[in-house]
């Protein structure tokens, strides 16, 4: 619960006097990380600046990638806290917190109202979904441990100077209903086999999205949007945790598919299907 902690404050590292304003997305995550610090501040936690680490390696020695160049955005790591209990795990706890960071800006806009980026901003905001679902290292099961199990949230940070509406492609309609009206719990369904996303995306991101489908199951959204949109320099705020997901991948003559359950369970179709997914991702998602 330390990011939703640091996220509650984010509007004042973000928007308070003296405060560097975000112009970009490493002063988003420079500003989400001082909240961090803020949190675990204020629980006492010996050494909070170890508990930080900016551009966390996916790749780990007991989960390694075929790549070594896919990082995660912001890393919280809360092992050694005495509080963990599985009671508060059903809150969305977990000891390990990996976060992908977005800062959105608006420039240009279609005569339709949509940022003229959308589509390169649809891509990037899904890969990293993507990421944050198939790389986090899961040791148990990268070594087809019997009943394996997470000890780590995934989370979504978007800070954007603009609604966020129109940053996301309208074909990705539940993706873009939660970044316009984000409920509390959402499912977010993104088909990437047939939908208009298959081509733009392998020109933005990398290849293989046609053989992706992922599923977003469970959701929880937490969000800071302007009480008057129209005042200067407003800046809106979603953080996304992936409470369940599943992702498959269908290759020619295989079909793979991977789940993460609410109760912190992992499980593949076959053996061995979340180090393929994995490696796929790694090695085709820029």
């Amino acid at each position: 619960m330390i990011v939703e902690s640091a996220f509650s404050i984010l509007p004042e590292s973000i928007a308070g006097l003296g405060f560097q304003r975000v112009k970009r997305e490493a002063n988003a995550v420079g500003s989400f990380s001082f909240s961090l610090l803020n949190a675990l501040h204020s629980k006492n936690v010996v050494d909070p600046i170890q508990r930080l680490q900016l551009e966390k390696p996916y790749d780990t020695r007991n989960a390694p990638l075929p790549v070594n160049n896919r990082h995660c955005d912001i890393f919280v790591d809360y092992g050694g806290s005495k509080i963990g209990s599985k009671r508060l795990a059903n809150f969305g706890w977990r000891y390990r917190n990996y976060v992908e960071a977005k800062f959105l800006k608006s420039y240009r806009r279609t005569p339709s109202g949509k940022d003229t980026r959308a589509s390169q901003v649809s891509a990037e905001v899904v890969a990293d979904l993507i990421r944050l679902v198939a790389l986090v290292p899961e040791p148990d099961c990268y070594a087809c441990s019997h009943r394996p199990s997470t000890s780590t949230a995934r989370y979504f940070l978007v800070v954007s100077d603009y609604p966020l509406r129109i940053f996301i492609n309208n074909y990705l309609t539940l993706l873009q209903s939660t970044f316009d009206n984000p409920l509390k719990r959402a499912r977010i369904p993104l088909d990437l086999t047939s939908s208009p996303a298959r081509t733009a995306f392998a020109e933005r991101v990398g290849n293989g999205f046609a053989a992706i489908n992922l599923d977003l199951t469970q959701c929880t959204c937490f969000s800071h949007f302007p009480l008057d949109p129209n005042q200067p320099n407003s800046c809106w705020m979603l953080l996304i945790r992936i409470d369940s997901a599943i992702i498959s991948l269908n290759l020619p003559g295989a079909f793979h598919k991977y789940q993460i359950n609410l109760d912190r369970t992992l499980v593949e179709q076959s053996p061995g299907d979340y180090r393929i997914i994995r490696d796929f991702v790694a090695s085709n998602v820029k």
